[in-house]
C-alpha cells in the first residue's frame, strides 16, 4: 500500500512539474522595433528613425511637409506616407507585427502654441526563432 502510496505521489508530482514547464516554454518571448516619424515646423527637419536599425537603415529624411497650403507640400506629405506605408509592408513581411501607435506634440511653449515638433512611435515586435 505505501508502495502504490508512494508511485501514486510521484506520478502527480512529474505531471505537475512537467505541465509547469510546458505552461513557461509555450509562451513567446519578442523582439521589439520602434519607427519614429518626427516632424518639425521647420524646414527640412523631418525624420523617420528606426530602432533598431532595419536593413542597414536607422534614418530616413523625410520630404519638408511646411505648409499644407501649397500644393508642393501636400505632394511631399504624399510620399511620406508612401514611405511610411513600404517601411511597415517591408516589416509586416519580414514578421513584425504592428502593436501600437502614439502620438504627441513637444515642445510648445507655453501650452496651446503650435508645437515644436510632432512625434508619432510605432511600436512592433516580432517572435524569436
Amino acid at each position: 500500500m505505501a508502495l502504490l502510496v508512494r508511485n501514486w505521489c510521484l506520478g502527480a508530482l512529474l505531471l505537475l512539474v512537467s505541465l509547469s514547464a510546458s505552461a513557461q516554454t509555450s509562451r513567446p518571448t519578442y523582439d521589439f522595433m520602434t519607427i519614429s516619424v518626427i516632424k518639425s515646423p521647420y524646414r527640412n527637419d523631418c525624420y523617420l528613425l528606426l530602432t533598431p536599425a532595419f536593413q542597414g537603415k536607422s534614418e530616413i529624411k523625410l520630404e519638408e511637409e511646411y505648409n499644407l497650403a501649397s500644393d508642393r507640400y501636400r505632394a511631399n506629405l504624399q510620399r511620406n506616407i508612401t514611405l511610411l506605408n513600404n517601411t511597415l509592408g517591408e516589416l509586416s513581411a519580414a514578421g513584425w507585427d504592428l502593436v501600437n501607435v502614439h502620438s504627441t506634440e513637444v515642445g510648445a511653449e507655453p501650452p496651446g502654441l503650435h508645437p515644436t515638433a510632432t512625434i508619432t512611435r510605432y511600436l512592433l515586435r516580432k517572435a524569436k526563432n
